[in-house]
């Protein structure tokens, strides 16, 4: 079975860089303490509604994949129940 891992790569990559990106800036800023730390919570908040932003999609799209899988052999099953009735 083969398994799509380039969402699964590119979303820990966006993830790893948002946050070396964010820190980095964050060590090079000129800004007071309180500042930063502020800083911090807002990046912290926006990589947080990243993540669930990307959970419900990926338990959306496995719904949808067991949703079909189901209509699929539902189907499958009333077609073999249907051809056994006719034999």
């Amino acid at each position: 079975m083969y398994t799509n891992y380039r969402e699964k790569d590119f979303f820990w990559g966006a993830l790893v860089g948002g946050t070396v990106a964010t820190l980095t800036a964050l060590l090079f800023t000129t800004k007071k303490g309180k500042q930063i730390q502020d800083r911090i919570v807002d990046a912290y908040d926006e990589v947080k509604g990243s993540v669930k932003d990307t959970l419900s999609e990926s338990k959306q799209k496995i719904e949808e994949g067991v949703d079909q899988a189901t209509k699929k052999t539902s189907s499958k099953k009333d077609q073999d129940s249907h051809a056994d009735s006719k034999s």
